[in-house]
Order: C-alpha cells, then sequence, then structure tokens
C-alpha cells in the first residue's frame, strides 16, 4: 500500500512538473518589465489597454531651436511629453538630456558672383547649430526640430529639412531606444557689398 502511495505521488509531481514545463517560457532571467515612466504614452488612436490596436505613426517628441520641448500639434499629431522633463512658464518642458544644443557656430566668407554681366560680391553668414537628440523611450519615437529661420536668412542644411511651415524649417529624425543622434542645422545670409569706387 505504501509502494503505490508513493507511486501516485511520483506520478502525480512527474505530471505536474511537465504541465508547468509545456506552459513556462522562463529562460533562467525573470524578465522584469520596463519601468512606467519609459513608456512613451498611447499614440493617438490607441488605447491602453490594447496597444497597436489602431494604425498609427510613431510618437513624435517636438522641440524648437532651443531644444525647447513642445506639446504642439504638427500635420496633426500632437508632440509627447518626455519622461524627467522639467515644465516651464510658458507651457513647454526642458530636459538636456532629451535635447541639448551641442554647438552653435557664426562664421562668413566673401562670395563673388556675376549677375546682369556684372560681378557681385557679398558676405555670406553662415550659423550652424547641432542639435543632439536622445530617445529615453522604450520605442522608437520621431523627433521633430521646429527650427525658426530669421528673416533674410535661408536654410542651407544636408539633409534640408522635411518640409517648411511659413518660416519653420521642419527636421524629421526617427531615434531607437537609448539612441543618440545629432542633427546639423545650418543657415545662411547675403550681404551684397558696394562696388568700388569708379568700377
Amino acid at each position: 500500500m505504501k509502494v503505490q502511495a508513493s507511486v501516485r505521488q511520483w506520478a502525480g509531481l512527474v505530471a505536474l512538473g511537465a504541465a508547468g514545463w509545456t506552459g513556462c517560457s522562463h529562460r533562467g532571467v525573470p524578465a522584469a518589465p520596463p519601468p512606467a515612466a519609459a513608456l512613451a504614452p498611447p499614440v493617438a488612436g490607441e488605447t491602453a489597454e490594447a496597444p497597436g490596436a489602431a494604425v498609427a505613426s510613431v510618437p513624435e517628441v517636438h522641440v524648437n531651436q532651443d531644444c525647447l520641448i513642445l506639446q504642439d500639434n504638427l500635420d496633426g499629431v500632437q508632440g509627447i511629453s518626455v519622461p524627467g522633463g522639467q515644465m516651464l512658464p510658458n507651457g513647454g518642458e526642458s530636459d538636456p538630456v532629451v535635447c541639448h544644443l551641442e554647438s552653435k557656430l557664426t562664421s562668413n566668407h566673401v562670395q563673388s558672383s556675376v549677375v546682369n554681366g556684372t560681378i557681385q560680391r557679398s558676405v555670406v553668414v553662415v550659423q550652424q547649430q547641432q542639435y543632439l537628440l536622445q530617445n529615453q523611450f522604450a520605442q522608437p519615437v520621431v523627433f521633430v526640430v521646429e527650427h525658426a529661420v530669421p528673416d533674410g536668412w535661408t536654410v542651407d542644411s544636408v539633409p534640408p529639412p522635411t518640409s517648411m511651415v511659413g518660416k519653420i524649417a521642419i527636421f524629421k529624425v526617427v531615434v531607437q531606444p537609448g539612441q543618440i543622434t545629432r542633427l546639423q542645422v545650418a543657415e545662411q545670409h547675403l550681404i551684397p557689398l558696394a562696388p568700388p569706387a569708379g568700377g
């Protein structure tokens, strides 16, 4: 009787173990869920209960030329808030880890061109600004840089802006989770020089 009871207990443990093995996806390291702050909010058209239920674009982080994080609406897409961003009185956010200007340079040179058969000389003033953009979300995001172009200036960047909205040059950059991307924006201004006296 004792032998039969032991055999039944052993068979029950084997059955339980087999059921556990077939239903378990554990591979030796417990999978920790990503922190809630690192997850981007649902994209427009999705719900928190069923992410991905609607076909939607990648979330966008909008920043201006001063790396202020904006929650504006551009092309029908709302800019999202970033984890750890500091709210500012004007309604934007600031987080130097997410966006900061790595360099701002100004240079100039003289350029000559032929206009109506005469040589026209101009001073070309070039301003360059390098954005450093870091994705802190657990999914890819599009950084939308809304760079204001002053009157009399033109954008001279490679690659060129994705689009122009009035005097705002729009640059869109897809950044993967944890990735840091640099975006160089250049603009130039021509100042015509007066022809030499007697020429």
